[in-house]
């Protein structure tokens, strides 16, 4: 150990386990001081925010549903047809009254019952029926907190303000029918604009009891304030809500209080409605995590510090130890033993090593992405972009073009290749890469830029180390295209270009716009093209094999060239792709733009196009729909997936391949009920039985015949045995 440490000492490696071991040293200290006073303030901001977001989702959630009352009120003005009449005048126009308020009792989760009073006449009138005033205020609705003359006066109120009146027992058999033995809060509104019409909303208790939820352990109550009262509480412990309501009036802002000689943090926010939301914690909380969490501190430091020293020495000896194995990797000599100097040479020529792999890794994968580029392999440009992104090429937003190049000569092939893609490579603000078409014997070059003068640029220096290097050298490029799915286009404008070699001058650059050749429009109209994806469209075999025929004998009698030819193979092609079904590739065995050569002839056309055709009426799903079995495919799969919780009609229609008008119609026609209400009545028998056969919770329950929320499902439950999952339960284990 002695000579190791003498050894040490005499190499630059005994410097670094000195500072890695003050390091740590100072590491521990200041993460120990810096943790104690930094802690409190941690936990205390994080128990603020706590209660701030608390109170803030129960103050949105609250504030929408308010809206939503709101919301009904203004449209209940502009309802002039079912509202405003006397009962003994206009008794049928109750009936279209009922009907309005009933779409809107069935799909709130907020309010249990809305009732309707027009001023000036006797009666109340609900989603379902109609009760005379003076019955509703003395036997219909007896309220625990209000009176009858009361409640009648706020029924023929004309104020303008939304008016509240705090949570409180109801009872009556005609409003207990409605609600049952619960707990209300009453909301009444007069409509605008002339306030002569007021609606009255009650809100159940279980609504607040899942709104102001609270774990035992949290020790929080939760408050809601209107007009200097509270309306609704959830509380942990009894509080004095005149002494509450001082403290507010003092200071709206979160806050620590002393309430009934007890610490509590205040938070208090303003809804938009008027409303005032309060949480009151116990500071206990906060106490409690302030020293588990300085024993955690003290526990940390006293882990760490212990064991510090002896790990400092054993890693040092490791440390060293690796030093001297590697050293000897890199050096056969024994007296090379702690050098950090050999180590750094050695690494260096691996980190050379594995560039220049990873060099040639590049060039593959950007062989590869041009390759399947040109062959239009990928689904879209987002595709392209990320592709290009994997081997570092930046085409975003740029325009590009496609070269070929043909060259012979007995050397310097590779040389030249090189070369080029080194001016590619220095070149600013441009981007591509070169590949070898070994089937063509040509080169294959695709250029990206934002900007034309670099491509052009740069095609002229391509184009000059061409003619240094090769004894014969011929350059054609494609038009310009922003679109990166157009790649195969690009590479037949450019074959077409050289295609014309023998017609142009090549002793310069020849581009696919100076080509000359005939219109397509008059080479094959649209009108052709249009027939043939008609006949796919309705799968008319016959059909497509007169419009091919039509197709070659246009081409036959125009007699086009054969880079025209191959153009028009081009658009046809892109035409049957559009009319592609198929999930999975498969198309593209056919549509490969490298073996569009191959069609020399007429016959090779129609043989190629056929198959394609072929290919694509297999792929598209059948669209007739057998509206004898569609009930019953409907019915079946409704029993097979009731479970699921994202099962609703547009899926149920997307799966039958059928609108939802449609599903609703032939269902209702044959079943003689809505499919929505067929799905409801299969979960809730089925809820039935797992109530009597089981002993799951009621969320289990609910999750399990498709409900996330368990509110919900204990309400429609109710609706449809007039029974709670609980009761029922009861009643029949």
């Amino acid at each position: 150990m002695k000579k190791i440490w003498r050894e040490l000492k005499s190499q630059n490696v005994f410097y670094y386990i000195a500072a890695f071991s003050i390091i740590v040293i100072l590491i521990i200290t200041v993460l120990g001081s810096y943790l104690y006073r930094f802690y409190y303030r941690t936990i205390y901001t994080d128990f603020l925010v706590s209660n701030e977001e608390h109170l803030r989702w129960e103050m949105n959630r609250h504030e929408n549903d308010i809206q939503i009352i709101n919301d009904i009120v203004y449209q209940m003005g502009l309802a002039a047809e079912v509202t405003k009449f006397k009962l003994s005048e206009k008794p049928l126009a109750a009936l279209q009254l009922e009907k309005h308020l009933f779409q809107y009792t069935t799909v709130s989760q907020f309010f249990r019952l809305l009732l309707y009073q027009y001023h000036e006449d006797d009666y109340l009138y609900s989603s379902t029926t109609s009760v005379d005033s003076d019955y509703f205020a003395e036997q219909g609705c007896v309220m625990e907190r209000m009176d009858a003359q009361t409640v009648k006066e706020e029924l023929s109120s004309e104020s303008k303000e939304l008016r509240v009146f705090p949570e409180q027992s109801v009872s009556g058999f005609w409003v207990q029918k409605y609600i049952g033995n619960s707990r209300i809060v009453l909301y009444m509104q007069a409509i605008p604009p002339k306030f002569q019409e007021t609606l009255v909303f009650f809100v159940p208790d279980t609504y607040y009891d899942s709104l102001m939820i609270n774990e035992a352990e949290d020790l929080r109550s939760d408050f809601i304030l209107y007009d200097n009262e509270v309306i609704v509480s959830r509380e942990s412990s009894e509080t004095d809500h005149a002494a509450l309501l001082e403290l507010i009036k003092e200071s709206g802002e979160q806050r620590q209080v002393k309430l009934d000689g007890e610490k509590y943090l205040l938070t208090v926010q303003q809804g938009d409605s008027g409303m005032l939301y309060c949480s009151l914690q116990d500071m206990d909380i906060f106490y409690d995590k302030i020293v588990t969490g300085q024993w955690g501190i003290i526990g940390m430091l006293i882990i760490c510090a212990i064991p510090t020293a002896l790990l400092l020495v054993v890693l040092s000896r490791k440390m060293a130890l690796k030093v001297r194995k590697m050293n000897q990797l890199l050096d056969s000599q024994e007296e090379t033993n702690y050098n950090l100097n050999s180590i750094e040479n050695g690494i260096q020529m691996l980190v050379e090593a594995n560039e220049q792999k990873e060099k040639e890794n590049l060039q593959l994968k950007k062989t590869r992405f041009i390759r399947n580029f040109i062959r239009n392999d990928f689904k879209n440009q987002e595709e392209v972009l990320q592709e290009s992104e994997k081997v570092s090429m930046e085409i975003k937003n740029s325009e590009y073009l496609t070269v070929l190049l043909g060259e012979r000569s007995d050397s310097n092939e590779n040389k030249a290749h090189t070369k080029m893609l080194e001016v590619i490579a220095q070149a600013a603000h441009l981007d591509g890469y070169g590949i070898h078409l070994v089937s063509s014997s040509q080169s294959l070059f695709v250029l990206f830029s934002e900007s034309r003068d670099r491509i052009e640029e740069t095609l002229g220096m391509l184009f000059s180390i061409g003619k240094d290097c090769y004894e014969e050298f011929v350059m054609s490029v494609s038009n310009y295209h922003k679109d990166l799915t157009e790649g195969s286009a690009a590479y037949l404008e450019a074959d077409t270009a050289f295609d014309n070699r023998f017609l142009q001058d090549n002793n310069k650059i020849i581009r696919f716009e100076d080509v000359a050749f005939g219109d397509t429009v008059n080479v094959l109209p649209d009108s052709y093209l249009q027939k043939l994806r008609q006949a796919l469209r309705s799968r008319d075999k016959a059909g497509v094999e007169r419009a091919v025929e039509d197709i070659c004998m246009r081409m036959t009698k125009k007699s086009p060239s054969l880079p025209m030819f191959r153009l028009l193979y081009n658009d046809i092609i892109h035409v049957l792709i559009s009319e592609w079904k198929a999930e999975s590739a498969g198309l593209e065995s056919i549509y490969n733009v490298f073996t569009l050569s191959q069609c020399l002839t007429i016959q090779d056309f129609n043989d190629f196009l056929c198959e394609a055709c072929s290919m694509i009426m297999k792929s598209r799903p059948e669209e007739n729909v057998d509206r004898s079995r569609l009930v019953e495919e409907a019915v079946h799969y409704m029993e097979e997936n009731f479970s699921r919780t994202e099962l609703t009609m547009s899926a149920l229609a997307d799966y039958l391949h059928i609108s939802s008008v449609t599903l609703a119609v032939e269902f209702k026609n044959k079943m003689g009920i809505r499919p929505s209400d067929y799905l409801a009545n299969l979960r809730m028998e089925q809820a039935r039985e797992l109530l009597v056969t089981t002993n799951m919770l009621i969320r289990e329950i609910s999750l399990s015949v498709g409900y996330e929320d368990d509110h919900v499902f204990t309400r429609r439950f109710k609706k449809y045995t007039g029974k709670t999952p609980g009761q029922y339960r009861e009643e029949h284990m």
